[in-house]
């Protein structure tokens, strides 16, 4: 009989045990809602949440989902969203994938380990009006939450960004969608001293090309459609440019599998915006236009990926030349960015 009496000591002492080990739970629970998208070529909300804590996140349906935002009647709604699988129906989520800077969840299928990323898939109706802003809140089971904003221009702009994505064990820069520049940027550098078509890298990292990808997870069709190339760039050296008419950026377009081989090429050599003698010396935006053909997408864990170059065909007219393109760069306006319009 005494082994099933409890006293008030005994009570009390589980109960210090047990906030001991919520408390415990709780400094190695964190999380970051590091991107929220509103994807044009989907209506939907996208958004990127990483594990920042010690402890792996068990049955992340079971998260609290909290979005606010304005309609385009200028009406605002404020909800908890229900998770859902399958079919993603109105004013609901659901986990589109887990991945470790990249698409693939190697080990503990359905679990958010540490390092991981949750991407996260909402519709929302009535959809966030254009030239609005919004919010979305995430909250784990034992109350440790994160917030982010968004914002829904009335076009499509994807943005470079400095961070990482890693395709089959090869980083690449990551491209976003109606995401401001966030950092202190980077530069790619391309040298010439003869005519060619270089692609770009980090000048601090040679072995860092210009390559950035932009998940299509709930993307099923990018529309035909004009875009604009932005590209914010600097061409110096000696008798560099040549000539004008000769000194260009352009970009290569492609589609990228999970595993790191090239699905289908879009374009080669696209927006070729040049830049003259009398600009040399200096940093611009310039940027040109590229007609996309439009594309199916075959697999939503597929990648755009767009590939900076720098070309000239007469070289420099002196001891060499060099071109520069500078991304996500906080101190430099939303015009001014090298990025894509489309």
């Amino acid at each position: 009989m005494s082994q099933g009496i409890l006293t008030s000591t005994d009570a009390t002492a589980f109960s210090v045990e047990e906030i001991s080990i919520r408390e415990g739970e709780l400094t190695r629970t964190g999380i970051e809602a590091v991107r929220a998208e509103p994807l044009s070529w989907a209506d939907l909300l996208r958004v990127t949440v990483t594990n920042t804590g010690q402890t792996r996140l068990a049955s992340p349906e079971k998260w609290d989902f909290i979005v606010h935002y304005s309609d385009a009647d200028g009406a605002s709604y404020s909800a908890w969203l229900p998770y859902t699988k399958g079919n993603l129906s109105a004013n609901r989520w659901l986990r589109a994938r887990i991945g470790l800077s990249g698409p693939l969840e190697f080990f503990e299928p359905g679990i958010v380990n540490p390092g991981e990323e949750l991407v996260i898939l909402a519709r929302l109706d009535p959809l966030p009006g254009d030239n609005t802003t919004g919010g979305i809140t995430v909250v784990t089971p034992n109350g440790v939450y994160d917030s982010i904003s968004f914002s829904n221009p009335d076009k499509t702009l994807l943005t470079p960004h400095a961070e990482n994505t890693t395709l089959s064990s090869t980083r690449y820069y990551a491209m976003a969608e109606d995401s401001a520049a966030d950092s202190a940027g980077l530069t790619f550098r391309a040298d010439f001293s003869a005519g060619g078509r270089t692609l770009l890298a980090n000048e601090d990292q040679a072995a860092r090309p210009a390559k950035l990808v932009f998940p299509l997870t709930g993307i099923i069709e990018i529309p035909a459609a004009t875009w604009t190339f932005r590209y914010r760039c600097l061409v110096g050296g000696d008798g560099f440019p040549a000539g004008d008419g000769d000194v260009r950026f352009n970009a290569d377009v492609l589609v990228r599998r999970a595993d790191g081989t090239i699905r289908a090429t879009l374009a080669s050599e696209a927006a070729s915006a040049f830049v003259d003698q009398d600009e040399s010396g200096t940093w611009l935006t310039k940027s040109a236009a590229w007609a996309c053909p439009g594309y199916t997408v075959v697999d939503e864990d597929d990648y755009l990926e767009i590939d900076y170059y720098g070309q000239t065909g007469q070289g420099s007219g002196g001891t060499g030349g060099y071109m520069l393109l500078r991304i996500d760069d906080i101190s430099l306006s939303p015009d001014e960015q090298t990025g894509i319009e489309a």
